[in-house]
């Protein structure tokens, strides 16, 4: 999915966003989001939990680098807000659009089904013996 964010530079100025939301069953848990900030600035990539987001499209969500919620309690309109040790980002984006694109991934892999997805226990065993490996 393709949408604009508005990524919030001060109040009250706000850039327009390109944002792509990416989603692979391979990956069942993660909703990969790049953003083209344009100009000279390179893409930059962030991996969100699908939970997370389907959470926060309904009510505050998330702890730590990366919260979302609606900006008030009849508003159809998503704070974004990831930090990083760079800083911290803040991003309007239109609920009902990640609503529907969530609902999509939920078609191609149902929420609670995503160790069902051929391969993903043993492509986790994997990165679960790679991480925890004695250094060589």
């Amino acid at each position: 999915m393709e949408t604009r964010f508005y990524m919030h530079l001060g109040f009250p100025a706000a850039a327009r966003v390109l944002a792509r939301l990416y989603y692979s069953p391979d990956a069942p848990h993660c909703i990969e989001v790049t953003f083209d900030l344009g100009g000279d600035h390179a893409p930059v990539v962030w991996t969100l939990g699908r939970e997370l987001l389907r959470d926060g499209v309904s009510g505050p969500a998330g702890m730590g680098d990366v919260q979302i919620g609606p900006t008030d309690l009849h508003s159809r309109t998503l704070i974004l807000r990831l930090h990083s040790p760079d800083g911290t980002a803040a991003f309007s984006l239109p609920g009902q659009a990640l609503d529907d694109f969530l609902r999509r991934t939920a078609k191609a892999v149902p929420y609670g089904r995503e160790a069902e997805v051929p391969g993903f226990l043993a492509d986790l065993d994997r990165a679960l013996a790679s991480m925890l490996a004695e250094p060589r």
